[in-house]
């Protein structure tokens, strides 16, 4: 099964930033439900992931702090995505669950750590004038939150994209 470990924003923190992002033909903006950040992608794993991974987890000992989402940014100009304003207690985080998760043998994608917020994705590169519209929709835009938990998903792709469902939940 294809997992990752995320944070989510609040529902309502969700449906606030999907308000303000525009309609774009070329793009696909994720479903409220599926916006999150990712911590990590373990990709690939066995059922029994979940038993390892809460494992990990018990060590840990989680503090909540703040999260504020502002900026727009690229990847492969094909996803658009909300950025993480001053990320330090959030790298750090990722960091802490890292090392727990190596503690635990458990493979992940050891990609540098960029935080953000996946917003949509398009087919084709979007043009100037796109970014442009969701930059100006978004550019005065501040959304924050409390971290209350993290969570183990796991991701199914289907042709229409990915189905996330929650196997673990961690409060803080």
């Amino acid at each position: 099964m294809r997992t990752f470990i995320s944070i989510e924003p609040p529902i309502a923190v969700r449906h606030s930033i999907r308000r303000c992002c525009p309609q774009l033909k070329n793009l696909r903006l994720l479903p409220v439900e599926q916006l999150h950040l990712t911590l990590l992608f373990l990709g690939d794993q066995p059922h029994t992931i979940c038993d390892s991974v809460r494992r990990a987890f018990e060590q840990l000992t989680l503090q909540p702090f703040t999260i504020r989402l502002r900026g727009i940014g690229q990847f492969r100009s094909t996803v658009i995505w909300l950025g993480v304003e001053c990320p330090q207690p959030l790298q750090q985080l990722q960091q802490t669950i890292s090392l727990s998760l190596q503690q635990q043998n458990i493979p992940f994608e050891a990609r540098r750590f960029h935080p953000h917020l996946t917003l949509g994705r398009s087919r084709k590169p979007l043009t100037p004038p796109e970014v442009k519209c969701f930059s100006e929709a978004l550019q005065e835009q501040e959304f924050s939150f409390t971290l209350s938990s993290i969570l183990l998903k796991k991701s199914k792709l289907h042709a229409t994209g990915a189905i996330h469902s929650t196997l673990i939940e961690w409060a803080c």
